[in-house]
């Protein structure tokens, strides 16, 4: 009863305590000291029996120290496999070793180290002769991979010797299995060249390995770059950039792998972290690329949960590797945060099956079916193990060691069948981005077709040549934005020796504003065809542009002028025009295409010998510069009220810099061959009252 409350108590105060007080004990019964007889040129590996303590004191080292109690394990695997699983911390491995004189002149001896989990310091007779990373307090570790040191020389005669290996593991993670932890093969001792060998075969036998993996990120690397390219050609195309985020991710993780292991640069927390982040990226890129491929980006719900999963996805291993950090600290609450913030990756990268799924149900392109079908293959291979791996110290569920040795050879490299299928993802994805690249091609070219053959609708409707109107002299400036605009005017002489002068502004701009003009201009010429009246053209036009529109609506002003000066105005919500210096006041209106029953009014004046009117859309107040600025109300009126010509007010508007379509028409006052237009002197504006129905402006 004693012994057992001693044991309970001890649990409590130190646990690690308790795993020693529980270890066996070998009595009078030391490990057999290993005699390594004739070794020459060659190497010989430390196996059998190693002493094995937990816990840590720097006593453990010194030769003389009786280590005849400590339990026996071997080397050939880690503690956590054979009789301390889950354990971390400190532990020592001990050795007693005979290693008589060699014949060799100047024998130079060295030991090679197998990986180990995860730090170690490595003494020969108490004396430290290597060590990989460093324990705590200030611990740091790398990628795991052998390392050789050299050992003292040996004197002539019989040497004794103890090879003593002090360990520390850090903290389990979420994935990590409860079989970790100290040496998992053990350390060769031999003549310094063949130790060489030994690690120059190891090196090649991984190389070999892995040649498979380096060719496929070689065509990852090239498919990356070419998607680069081909995106900043045409930034529209954002299927390309994601396609090259994943490619180049892939490479760039490959990369951080291979540089942790040939360099101890990046300590491995700094790794993880980096890593974590990194693969994100990578699955955030495929999530987006399938959205893109599959053409969903226009379903809202999908493409909401699509960056609701990169976000979580992001967030998640950006905790994750920030957690790593400070994993040399960690205790119990890091360790949950940690297995919550994977599950939640997890699951984030889950999302892929739903995009795929959708993809496989689309009347799509068989290329992008196999895209999907490939992908959750994939991803399917690489979701399930990780999904098992998070719970794998309580269960015990191993499943990527036999998807590991699921494997076929070509040309001697070994290939797993997850790369088998991660190749198959890409070569289907660059054979579906490159059909995609033909059919977006050729809509380019349909696209670019048609703007040409609405471009030459819009010039045969937008006068070029300026129509002789007796008793005026016009002129005018056309600028769309882009290759085709939404302002129009017209100059269109009546049945009754008068002259219809429109112009307009179609909101919205490029193909769409493109053709409602067209259609604008059709139907002014129609109506004139019948009717005079400005208010009845506009009273016509509205209804039939009412529902045509798409939500959008027309600005215009008419005006029907005579020979002799005469000009009847109406307005629809069009920009008020400039009479020489001064602007005009119209009545208010609404524009077409809104109320089908809108109400216009006429407004006459008479234009005397030498006025100018100016007229113009709202391009020119709606120019901005670089910094942000629009041109403004004010500039216009100070340009406009100094009789600039049409193209001079255009121009300064365009050289301001240029947002919407311009359009400005400027009408002088010329006497005419055979009546002159009436001298006002009454009005330095340039008016004169027609009757008792004109407005005043």
């Amino acid at each position: 009863m004693r012994s057992a409350a001693a044991l309970f108590v001890l649990s409590l105060c130190n646990p690690a305590l308790l795993v020693q007080a529980l270890q066996p004990v070998a009595g009078s019964h030391p490990a057999p000291i290993l005699s390594v007889d004739n070794i020459g040129r060659g190497a010989v590996p430390i196996n059998g029996q190693w002493e094995f303590h937990l816990g840590d004191d720097p006593h453990w080292a010194a030769p003389a120290y009786d280590d005849s109690q400590w339990e026996h394990i071997t080397a050939d695997k880690t503690w956590g496999a054979q009789t301390h699983p889950s354990y971390t911390g400190f532990a020592w491995y001990r050795r007693h070793l005979d290693i008589p004189p060699s014949s060799l002149p100047n024998p130079k001896l060295a030991i090679l180290m197998p990986p180990v989990e995860d730090a170690y310091e490595l003494f020969w007779n108490g004396v430290r002769i290597g060590h990989q990373g460093n324990p705590p307090p200030h611990a740091n570790w790398y990628f795991e991979r052998r390392q050789s040191f050299a050992l003292p020389v040996i004197s002539t005669g019989v040497k004794d010797g103890v090879l003593a290996i002090r360990v520390w593991k850090a903290v389990l993670n979420a994935t990590d299995a409860d079989s970790l932890g100290g040496l998992r093969a053990p350390p060769v001792v031999g003549e310094a060249s063949s130790i060489g060998q030994l690690v120059g075969l190891g090196d090649f036998l991984s190389l070999r390995r892995g040649l498979y993996r380096q060719a496929i990120h070689v065509i990852f690397l090239i498919a990356g770059i070419v998607a680069l390219f081909t995106w900043t050609h045409n930034r529209t195309r954002w299927l390309f950039l994601w396609f090259s985020v994943w490619c180049l991710g892939y490479v760039a993780m490959f990369g951080l792998y291979r540089l942790s292991n040939v360099a101890y640069s990046i300590p491995y927390p700094v790794n993880f972290a980096m890593t974590q982040l990194g693969w994100s990226v990578v699955n955030s890129a495929m999530m987006l690329i399938l959205l893109y491929l599959f053409d969903l980006q226009e379903d809202g719900s999908l493409r909401r949960w699509t960056w609701r999963a990169i976000a979580l996805n992001l967030g998640a291993s950006s905790i994750d590797g920030l957690l790593f950090l400070f994993w040399a600290q960690a205790g119990t609450g890091m360790q949950w945060l940690e297995a919550f913030c994977s599950l939640c990756a997890t699951l984030s990268r889950a999302y892929i099956f739903v995009l795929a799924y959708h993809g496989i149900r689309r009347r799509l392109n068989p290329e992008i079916k196999l895209v999907a079908i490939a992908c959750i293959l994939d991803y399917l291979l690489s979701i399930t193990p990780e999904t098992i791996d998070l719970g794998m110290r309580f269960t015990h569920w191993t499943l990527d060691p036999w998807l590991q040795s699921l494997t076929f050879s070509v040309a001697g490299m070994p290939i797993t069948v997850h790369q088998a299928l991660h190749t198959l993802l890409l070569l289907s994805l660059a054979y579906a981005l490159m059909r995609y690249a033909v059919r977006e091609g050729r809509k380019q070219t349909e696209i670019e077709n048609e703007l040409k053959s609405v471009r030459e609708v819009q010039q045969v409707l937008i006068p070029e040549a300026i129509p002789e109107v007796p008793g005026y002299a016009i002129a005018s400036a056309y600028h769309p934005a882009r290759e085709v605009g939404g302002d129009f005017f017209q100059i269109i002489p009546l049945n009754d020796e008068t002259t219809l002068v429109a112009i307009g502004d179609v909101s919205g701009k490029g193909l769409k504003a493109a053709m409602n003009v067209a259609l604008i201009i059709g139907t002014i010429r129609t109506l004139a065809e019948f009717e005079t009246e400005p208010t009845k053209i506009l009273t016509g036009l509205n209804r039939r542009l009412f529902g045509r529109m798409q939500g959008g609506f027309t600005t215009a002003l008419l005006l029907k002028l005579d020979r002799f000066g005469h000009c009847t105005l109406a307005n629809a919500g069009h920009l008020p025009p400039f009479l020489n210096a001064n602007e005009l006041t119209l009545n208010h209106s609404l524009p077409l295409g809104i109320v089908p029953e809108a109400e216009f009014e006429d407004q006459e004046l008479s234009l005397r010998k030498g006025a100018c009117l100016t007229l113009y859309t709202d391009g020119v107040p709606e120019a901005r510069c670089k910094k942000g600025e629009l041109y403004g109300f004010e500039r216009t009126r100070a340009l406009l009220s100094n009789s600039f010509s049409a193209e001079s007010v255009a121009q300064a508007a365009r050289d301001f810099g240029q947002e919407d379509d311009i359009t400005v028409l400027t009408i002088h006052t010329i006497a005419d061959n055979k009546s002159s237009v009436p001298e006002i002197t009454d009005n330095a504006a340039g008016l004169a009252p027609v009757s008792e129905r004109e407005s005043t402006f």
